[in-house]
This record gives structure tokens, C-alpha cells and sequence, in this order.
């Protein structure tokens, strides 16, 4: 069996247990940073062939001695406050370069912004009750190592009863090729809160491993919104985990954009435990070129009176490919569960390609509903020709389908300067591909 110290010495045990001792880890940081580098040490790289969220990626002979952990940022950080798009304006921000943070601020009442290293001694007392508690080290050997080389962990926490009115802005850059990067959001909200926090991925054209960790814990009644917007380089591949665990009558509400990466491969997962609690999770995907976009979701209802609700949508250009794998469960006590899950693939070459496999689990007979559906096809050479008849050329009537299947997703998500926001980056990258 081999190890990251035989198989990368930059990720070994010793290389984390250094990076820890500089960073000033706290002791329950220090304590995960050491459960990750000894279960790294150990564990195998997940298996294709018997691990079914990984059926069609193969990551087995992946070389972990290309790649350096936690680099500094490149940008002075006030510099890099001035390159920020005029679309960051907001309530909070955290911006993160390579693995320093380099802007933490909050100007909204009841919101904290923090990051990891920087945490006070109330904030260590809630890291340590809620840090890698859903999403564990243990859970694969990407995990294993996220915690092991975390740095840069932002940390999101709202009053009780507060509404934070703007998005809070979370900005991560990956500058510098070779590096293995671990950013870590944990979101933590009191009874009766409001917050949207958008979170946005971008890195150089250098070779780049990611390993993004989403923790979410919206508090009872409470309400969460989580956007994540994938703008890695061509060369970056990510390997993500994000979890939410409801509380009574709280509300999750997610979406992932992917429009970069050489591989963007996310799991996500909605643990309904409280009573009346709902999740949506959306996801929009633009595949160009080689590109792998691969998701796993988990619908898990537990508690009763509880509501998911999923869209996955992508439209796939050369030899790109979309992945999804989606499991919605009913448990015992999930009486009165309503539960719907759709995965829809538009295919624009003869080379791309989807696979889809909606799955449900119900283990009562008390649910109002638990549906699923699964698609994948060309654009449709009706439409395609009407649009013609109208003198639109077929490259932009293709263009103009794509853009309003795709924009279904966009619709769902409330606030319309951020629903602007998002259909622009969107416009941009149909136009680059044209």
C-alpha cells in the first residue's frame, strides 16, 4: 500500500505537521491536520470499480509528487483588494490567494468573517464543535489530505434573528502552478437568520489540485444560500465535498456553476434531520473541450415534514463529458416527504457525452411525493429551424437554445443583481465558444 510520503514527500506526514506548527494551530486544528496526514498515509485513492460515485472518474494512478502544499500569495494583498470585479460589492467579504487570506472584513451587523488562523477564543470554541464534523477526515483520501494541508479556512457566522441583506463574498485564487490547495468554508447561522454567500474558484493556468470542504450548519428556521462558481484554470482539477445538516424548519439553498477545470467533481450532500427542514440544490454545468464535470448528490430525508427539491443541467461542447449520480433517500422517519430530483444533458458535438443515474431509496410508505428524471440529447432541429426561418444563423440560434435551457437553472435563484451576475458570466462563456 503506498504512502503520500513514498508517493509525494512534499505531501508527507512531516510537511503537515510543519505547516501546522507555522500556522499556530490551534489544538482541535492541530488534532484534524494530524488525523488527515495519518489517515492519507494509509488509505487508497477511491476505486471506479467499486465506490459508485466514482464509476467514471479513475483517479488510482494519480501522482501526488507534482504538486506543493499551501503556497504563499503572489499579489500584496492591497493589490489584490483593487482587482476585485465591481460585482463584489457586499455585507462581507473573504479573499483568499494561493493559501493566504488576504482580505477578511464584515460591515453588516450580526455577520463574523474570519479565517482558521486568525480565530479568537469564543470562535476556536465553535471551530472545535463544528469543524470536520460533517464532512470527517476519514471520508476519502482527497479529505484525508484536505485536512492534513488545510490553510485558509474561512469562517462565516450569523446572529440569531439577523438578515444579512447583501451576499457575502467569498474570493479564492489560485495564482501559482503545482500546488495542492485545501480551502475550507465553514458556515454556522443562529435560529431565524438570512444569509447568501457566494464563494467563487479561480486559478492560473498551472497545474493545480484542489480540495474545497463546504460545512454548513443553518441554524432552526434559519435559512441559507450557497453559490459556488467554478472559474478554474484549464489545467485545474478539483475535487470538492459540501454538507449541510438541517436543523427544524431551516432551509439550505445551493447551486454550483461550473465553467473551468480540466475536472470539477463535487460531491454534495443535504442531511434533512429537522422537522419541516427543505434543500434545493442546483447545478449548471458548460463543458468545452476534454473537460470532466461529475456530481454526486445525496437527498438524505430524516426528520419528517421535510422538502428537497434538485435541478443538474449541462450542455457539453467537443469532447467534454457530464457526470451525474444522484441519490434521494426516505428514511423510516421521514413521514410526509416531498422529494423531487431532475438531471438534464443537452449534448452540442457527436463527441460529448452523458451519463445520468437518478436513483431513490424510500424505506416508508408515508411520502406526498418522490419523483426523478434523467435526460440527455441534441438541441432540437425544430427549434433549430424556426429560429432559421426567422433569419438567425444556426450557430447563434444554437447559442440562443443553450442559453435559455441552461438559464432555467439561473431563474431559481432569487435577487436579481445576483441573478444578473450569473447570466453574464454565463453569456461570456457561450460567447467565448462560439
Amino acid at each position: 500500500m503506498s504512502s503520500v510520503v513514498e508517493s509525494g514527500a512534499a505531501l508527507s506526514m512531516a510537511a503537515s505537521l510543519e505547516l501546522g506548527e507555522r500556522l499556530g494551530d490551534a489544538p482541535e486544528m492541530a488534532r484534524l491536520r494530524s488525523e488527515g496526514a495519518a489517515t492519507a498515509s494509509v488509505m487508497r485513492w477511491p476505486n471506479p470499480r467499486s465506490e459508485r460515485p466514482w464509476k467514471y472518474l479513475d483517479v488510482t494512478s494519480l501522482d501526488l509528487s507534482a504538486y506543493w502544499p499551501a503556497l504563499d500569495a503572489v499579489t500584496p494583498a492591497a493589490e489584490f483588494r483593487r482587482g476585485l470585479p465591481a460585482s463584489s460589492e457586499r455585507s462581507g467579504v473573504f479573499g483568499q490567494e494561493n493559501g493566504d487570506a488576504l482580505i477578511t472584513g464584515a460591515e453588516a451587523d450580526g455577520l463574523r468573517i474570519t479565517s482558521f488562523e486568525a480565530a479568537d477564543a469564543r470562535q476556536q470554541v465553535l471551530l472545535a464543535a463544528h469543524l470536520g464534523t460533517l464532512v470527517p477526515p476519514g471520508k476519502s483520501r482527497f479529505t484525508a489530505l484536505h485536512y492534513a494541508f488545510l490553510r485558509g479556512g474561512a469562517l462565516i457566522e450569523v446572529a440569531p434573528n439577523t438578515e444579512v441583506k447583501l451576499p457575502v463574498r467569498v474570493l479564492r485564487s489560485l495564482a501559482t502552478g503545482g500546488q495542492f490547495a485545501a480551502p475550507h468554508t465553514l458556515i454556522v447561522t443562529g435560529s431565524n437568520s438570512r444569509v447568501s454567500v457566494v464563494e467563487e474558484y479561480t486559478s492560473g493556468d498551472g497545474d493545480i489540485l484542489a480540495t474545497p470542504v463546504v460545512e454548513v450548519f443553518p441554524g432552526p428556521g434559519a435559512e441559507v444560500r450557497y453559490t459556488a462558481i467554478y472559474r478554474w484554470g484549464a489545467n485545474t482539477r478539483s475535487f470538492g465535498e459540501q454538507r449541510t445538516v438541517t436543523q427544524r424548519d431551516s432551509a439550505f439553498h445551493g447551486l454550483q456553476l461550473a465553467l473551468g477545470g480540466r475536472v470539477v467533481k463535487g460531491h454534495i450532500e443535504s442531511s434533512l434531520q429537522g422537522r419541516g427542514s427543505t434543500s434545493e440544490l442546483l447545478g449548471l454545468g458548460f463543458g468545452t473541450a476534454e473537460q470532466h464535470l461529475d456530481f454526486y448528490t445525496l437527498q438524505d430525508h430524516i426528520g419528517p415534514d421535510t422538502r428537497s427539491d434538485l435541478l443538474f443541467k449541462s450542455a457539453l461542447k467537443g469532447r467534454s463529458r457530464a457526470v451525474y449520480y444522484g441519490v434521494t433517500r426516505v428514511g423510516l422517519g421521514a413521514n410526509n416527504a416531498d422529494a423531487n430530483q431532475e438531471n438534464r444533458n443537452l449534448l452540442l458535438s457527436r463527441e460529448a457525452k452523458a451519463d445520468s443515474d437518478p436513483v431513490l431509496e424510500i424505506l416508508t410508505s408515508n411520502v406526498i411525493r418522490c419523483s426523478h428524471g434523467a435526460t440527455a440529447g441534441p438541441v432540437d432541429e425544430e427549434q433549430l429551424y424556426y429560429l432559421q426561418t426567422r433569419g438567425i444563423s444556426r450557430p447563434d440560434a444554437e447559442s440562443l437554445l443553450v442559453r435559455a435551457f441552461l438559464g432555467q437553472v439561473i431563474d431559481r435563484v432569487p435577487g436579481e443583481a445576483l441573478r444578473t451576475e450569473l447570466e453574464t458570466l454565463l453569456d461570456e462563456q457561450l460567447g467565448a465558444t462560439k
